[in-house]
């Protein structure tokens, strides 16, 4: 299974929620995640593409284990995801396994589904608000993978979402990354 997403800034997210409201949309209760961030020791970060990425998500009293693989961007992965009984174990496995935790991004969200799609608002600290929309895909062909990406941006602009808006490429460890590099070179 492939996870393909698109994601955008929120300008004006109390707007944005009355659309989908309106579409028909009801949210989920707001989850607090913390996702521990891990690539494998002496890769730089953000890694190359089909490099296995790690995370280590605390959400809501809950400890879930995901395995990331990119393909053809880093909006198409292949993602494997399960619940385990206890993160701080986990992240210690990862180190004994010479994983490097690269990012910790600390986030508050509301989901829901519309369609065949799951959507996102994010409030992410040290970054801002933003929204996802992803599909869960079998098709194993890259160039049709993308071609539902542009599904997925295309839903966007129907929600008001501007093109302007659009984050191609970003993960929000990656952004929070760069944000700290480009803070760290200014000083």
């Amino acid at each position: 299974m492939y996870e393909v997403e698109v994601k955008a800034r929120l300008q004006n997210r109390e707007e944005v929620y009355k659309k989908l409201i309106d579409l028909g949309c009801k949210f989920s209760e707001e989850l607090h995640q913390v996702d521990h961030i891990f690539t494998p020791k002496g890769i730089d970060f953000p890694p190359p593409l089909s490099t296995p990425v790690l995370r280590v998500r605390e959400q809501n009293g809950k400890s879930i284990f995901t395995l990331k693989i990119s393909q053809s961007s880093r909006q198409d992965c292949i993602e494997r995801e399960t619940e385990i009984s206890d993160g701080g174990i986990m992240v210690d496995i990862m180190k004994h396994l010479n994983y490097v935790e690269v990012s910790v991004v600390d986030k508050k969200r509301i989901k829901t589904n519309y369609k065949d799609m799951e959507i996102v608002l994010d409030t992410v600290k040290d970054l801002g608000e933003f929204i996802e929309v992803e599909k869960v895909v079998t098709e194993e062909n890259s160039e049709a993978r993308q071609r539902i990406q542009q599904e997925l941006y295309d839903f966007l602009e129907t929600i008001g979402i501007s093109k302007q808006d659009h984050v191609i490429g970003g993960k929000y460890d990656i952004m929070l990354y760069e944000k700290l590099k480009t803070q760290e070179n200014s000083v």
